[in-house]
């Protein structure tokens, strides 16, 4: 069976709600499915305070990937030549109200507050629902612009498949937990979004350097996939990209 799904991510529509070819029947084995594509153009649509805190529990327990790297998230407008100025975020419940800083650069960091778990709390942001999404940021610091930590873009993933299970379809659960997970099975391929538009990319880790195959590139030029299952790249391995001529 060939099952190809479109999760739109920040890292692009709702997480792996966006779209999906076939659904798995009842009975489908791992071996029967032969590929999943997870797309990061766009990013997903906000989530539950819990949901965010799942991603919390997901880097302090991942944190090893990116040892030096902080957690923030990236707020980015969903329609084109949209700003993130005026814009606010807050957690809001019944009992509970409190803003998240947003940084200029759009990023922010979710807190913890046991106090807005209990009370159920949501994201609020004060445009209309749909405008804006987020994607986990997070970046080793010392990574050249025209680079990413491969370490660093686990980590991303694992935080991201922690927020979007929560909230996650039982049959969509059971589908990728079959194929060993988002971010370490072979058969899943999460795709990448580079800086401005590639050429292609190399891994370099020490002396060892390899130029990705031209399947790794999609046909936008700005979409990837990085070997995040292949543990013959360490952490540190770094995703170097060759820039197109056209920006």
């Amino acid at each position: 069976m060939k099952l190809t799904l479109v999760m739109s991510m920040l890292l692009a529509a709702g997480a792996v709600t966006a779209q999906e070819t076939e659904a798995p029947k009842e009975g489908d084995t791992a071996k029967e499915v032969e590929t999943v594509q997870v797309n990061a153009l766009r990013d997903p649509d906000f989530k539950t305070y819990r949901a965010f805190v799942g991603g919390l529990d997901a880097f302090e327990e991942k944190h090893k990937l990116a040892p030096a790297a902080a957690l923030r998230f990236l707020l980015r407008p969903s329609t084109p030549n949209a700003g993130i100025e005026g814009v606010t975020i807050r957690i809001a419940g019944n009992e509970t109200s409190l803003a998240v800083p947003l940084a200029a650069d759009g990023t922010f960091v979710m807190p913890r507050k046991q106090a807005a778990l209990d009370d159920d709390a949501e994201i609020i942001l004060n445009r209309k629902k749909g405008s804006f999404r987020w994607r986990p940021d997070v970046r080793t610091p010392g990574v050249p612009a025209n680079a990413r930590r491969l370490g660093d873009l686990r980590l991303e993933c694992e935080v991201r498949w922690a927020v979007e299970r929560k909230e996650m379809s039982f049959a969509k659960r059971t589908m990728f937990s079959a194929l060993g997970g988002p971010c370490t099975s072979k058969r899943v391929h999460v795709m990448q979004l580079a800086p401005r538009a590639i050429a292609g990319y190399r891994m370099v880790a020490g002396e060892r350097s390899e130029t990705a195959p031209a399947a790794a590139l999609r046909e936008d030029k700005v979409t990837y996939v990085a070997p995040l299952s292949d543990a013959s790249w360490p952490d540190d391995a770094l995703v170097e990209f060759e820039f197109s001529e056209t920006k």
